[in-house]
């Protein structure tokens, strides 16, 4: 039990199995301290109690038994207590986290992993099934069975599976790029210019082509040759405003020309130069 924030203290004390660390705080009423989650995500919960909360030095905001807190790694936090308070953490890492999405479909809607902006927390309502994942973890840590270790991963799977059905959790705990798609995709839009070898890719990720594939359209819902291309062509839509239709090809690194224009007509059902002539030669 830990009545003060302190990373070394919480390295010894709390129950830590493959998938997660369970962390149990009682604090003093009048107590003030700052923490941070480093590099995994937490979800927080109050037994009994309240907490005062600021963010990241600027979001504030109280929660109390009937709400959970998720922080995405790397999050700090400022604490003010004004009543007797008992807590507890879930350091949730990578590999839990990574296991429940590579063997769940998810929504079409969730599919898009890599974002041009990233959720700083969520506050969520301890609704049924989160009440209830809390509860048999909780329950299974103070457990001397032997199998406790196997009970409480596989309730905190369960946790998992239940957090990501929200859009904004699943952000959260799918934030750390760590997932190989994460990786793969951050690779792909910074390097889109190039020539890329999926085969390679995958072999830098200790994959198969055919595993790597078949993960990628799981997750993103298309195959890893139809993201570069169509990010590719969506590309090719700015480059043509001011570039030829030679030089964008070549700038997308495709050395067939002919093979571009195939491709962009395909998908825009006109050819570059059409496209160039409808939409940029008349400004």
């Amino acid at each position: 039990m830990l009545n003060v924030f302190d990373k070394k203290l919480e390295m010894i004390d709390g129950f830590e199995t493959d998938y997660v660390k369970i962390l149990y705080y009682d604090l003093p009423k009048n107590f003030s301290g700052d923490y941070k989650s480093y590099n995994y995500a937490r979800f927080c919960t109050i037994l009994n109690g309240r907490k005062h909360v600021t963010l990241n030095n600027n979001k504030k905001f109280v929660y109390t038994k009937d709400n959970y807190l998720l922080l995405p790694s790397n999050s700090k936090v400022h604490m003010d207590i004004d009543t007797h308070t008992t807590a507890l953490v879930f350091e949730l890492n990578d590999e839990l986290v990574n296991n429940v999405l590579n063997k769940i479909d998810l929504k079409d809607n969730m599919k898009e992993v890599v974002r041009s902006t990233t959720n700083n927390y969520f506050l969520g309502q301890n609704k049924y099934n989160i009440s209830e994942d809390i509860n048999n973890i909780f329950v299974a840590s103070k457990s001397r069975d032997n199998n406790n270790e196997f009970l409480i991963d596989l309730y905190a799977q369960k946790l998992v599976f239940d957090l990501i059905k929200n859009k904004t959790t699943y952000q959260i705990l799918n934030g750390n790029n760590s997932h190989p798609i994460n990786i793969a995709v951050k690779y792909i839009n910074e390097n889109i210019r190039d020539m890329i070898n999926i085969k390679e890719l995958a072999k830098s990720l200790h994959m198969s082509e055919s595993n790597f594939s078949h993960l990628f359209k799981k997750v993103m819902g298309i195959k890893p040759v139809e993201y570069i291309k169509n990010k590719k062509l969506e590309l090719a839509l700015d480059y043509l405003r001011n570039e030829s239709v030679t030089d964008v090809a070549f700038n997308l690194g495709y050395s067939n020309i002919s093979y571009f224009i195939r491709l962009f007509k395909d998908k825009y059902n006109m050819t570059p130069k059409q496209y160039k002539l409808t939409y940029y030669e008349k400004l």
